[in-house]
């Protein structure tokens, strides 16, 4: 006969299991397509939303938001990830922007991931004649 805490133990694996596959673990990952910027250049900004099982998460929205060097958060970027659970999205640096590092944070299902990238300061030099 086979002791009944051996079979509360093959029970409780085989539920572990069984909810390990219903339960969605996400992971989020955020990128650039350059790390250094100049004014009015535009940023790409890219990820995947996954699983445990590294499948991409798709139809989710993902919500972003950029702040500058001095603190500053310039308005939300808000996006769908695609079949493969995959996102990207545009983000034009302004004429005015301050120099130094930005950092884009996104976040989705609750959770979030940030990556940093530099905006160079363009300094028009005169030359006297």
């Amino acid at each position: 006969m086979i002791p009944i805490w051996v079979i509360l133990l093959i029970a409780i694996v085989i539920l572990w299991i069984y909810i390990w596959k219903i339960v969605i673990i996400p992971s989020i990952s955020v990128t650039t397509d350059k790390a250094s910027y100049d004014r009015s250049e535009t940023v790409q900004i890219g990820g995947v939303l996954s699983d445990q099982t590294s499948a991409g998460i798709p139809g989710k929205t993902v919500i972003g938001a950029i702040e500058d060097p001095v603190g500053s958060v310039f308005p939300t970027i808000e996006v769908v990830t695609a079949a493969d659970g995959s996102f990207a999205t545009p983000w034009e640096i302004p004429d005015d922007a301050v120099g130094g590092t930005y950092t884009v944070t996104v976040s989705a299902l609750g959770i979030s991931a940030s990556k940093t990238f530099s905006q160079m300061i363009q300094r028009v030099v005169g030359l006297a004649m």
